[in-house]
C-alpha cells in the first residue's frame, strides 16, 4: 500500500508539471493510465482504462475563463482506484467525472482565493521596487498549484480506496451494465470528435489509406504508418514541384512585363 501511495504521488507530481515541459500533455489520462498501470503491475488494464478516459475528456476543454473538470486528478484517481479494487473500465468511467469535479473545486479555490492574493502581493512588491521578487511570484504560484493538486490526489487515493469499494457495491447492476454499454460506444464518439477537429482536405486521404490498410489488407499499425509516410513523401514532392513551376511561371511573367514596359 505504501509503495502504491508513493507511486501515485510521483505520477501526480509529474502529470501536474506538464506545463513546465512545454505543454507536453503528459497529464492526459492515456499517459497517466499507462504510468498508474506500471505502478500497480497491470500495464495493459491501466492503458485500457486510460485510453477510455481519454476519449471521455476529449471534448472537455476550457473556453475563455471557464475551467473544465480536471482530467489529471480524474484520470489518475479513477485508474488507481479501479486497479486497486480489481474493477474494470466501466467502474473507472463511473468514478472519473465526480473525481474530476473534485479537482475542479480545488482549482477554483486556487483561482478565486490563492492566486489573487499572490497577485496582490506581487503588485505590492512591484510598487516597492522589488521587481525580481514580484516576478518570482508567478513561479511560486505555479509551484503552489503543482504541490496542492499532487497532495490532494495522493491523499484522496490513500483515504478513498476503501470508500470506493463500498460505493461500488451499492451501485445497481443495471447502472453498471448501462455504463459498460456506454463504454463500448464511447471510442466511436471520441474518434468522431477527433475527426471533427482534425479533418481537412489535406489529411482526408490518409484516413482512408489507414482504413484500407487495416480493414482490407490486414496490416498492422507500423506497416500502415510506413505506407502513410510514403504517400506523404510523394505528395510533398508533387506539391513542391507544383509550387516551383508556379514560381517559375510568375517570374517569367514578371520579366516579360518588365521588358514590355522598357520597350
Amino acid at each position: 500500500m505504501v509503495l502504491q501511495v508513493i507511486g501515485v504521488f510521483l505520477v501526480a507530481l509529474v502529470a501536474n508539471m506538464q506545463d513546465f515541459f512545454g505543454s507536453s500533455f503528459i497529464g492526459r489520462p492515456i499517459v497517466t493510465g499507462l504510468l498508474i498501470g506500471m505502478v500497480f503491475g497491470d500495464v495493459k488494464q491501466g492503458l485500457m482504462i486510460g485510453a477510455t478516459l481519454e476519449l471521455a475528456f476529449l471534448g472537455l476543454m476550457g473556453v475563455g475563463a471557464t475551467v473544465p473538470p480536471d482530467e489529471i486528478i480524474g484520470g489518475i484517481l479513477a485508474t488507481a482506484l479501479a486497479l486497486k479494487n480489481g474493477y474494470g473500465v466501466s467502474v473507472a468511467l463511473t468514478l472519473v467525472l465526480p473525481i474530476a469535479t473534485l479537482g475542479l473545486l480545488v482549482k477554483n479555490l486556487l483561482y478565486v482565493v490563492i492566486f489573487p492574493a499572490m497577485a496582490h502581493q506581487a503588485d505590492r512588491l512591484a510598487d516597492a521596487g522589488q521587481i525580481t521578487q514580484a516576478a518570482n511570484m508567478h513561479i511560486w504560484a505555479s509551484f503552489t498549484r503543482i504541490i496542492l493538486m499532487t497532495l490532494v490526489t495522493t491523499a484522496s487515493f490513500a483515504l478513498g480506496s476503501g470508500l470506493v469499494s463500498q460505493f461500488v457495491k451499492i451501485i445497481p447492476k443495471a447502472l453498471i451494465d448501462g455504463i459498460t454499454i456506454t463504454t463500448e460506444v464511447l471510442p466511436a464518439v471520441g474518434f468522431a470528435m477527433l475527426l471533427n477537429m482534425t479533418f481537412s482536405k489535406k489529411v482526408a486521404p490518409f484516413f482512408f489509406i489507414g482504413f484500407v490498410c487495416a480493414a482490407y489488407l490486414k496490416l498492422d499499425m507500423i506497416a500502415a504508418s510506413i505506407i502513410g509516410a510514403i504517400f506523404a513523401g510523394i505528395m510533398y514532392l508533387i506539391m513542391t514541384e507544383i509550387h516551383q513551376n508556379q514560381s517559375t511561371s510568375t517570374t517569367k511573367q514578371s520579366t516579360t512585363e518588365v521588358q514590355e514596359d522598357d520597350f
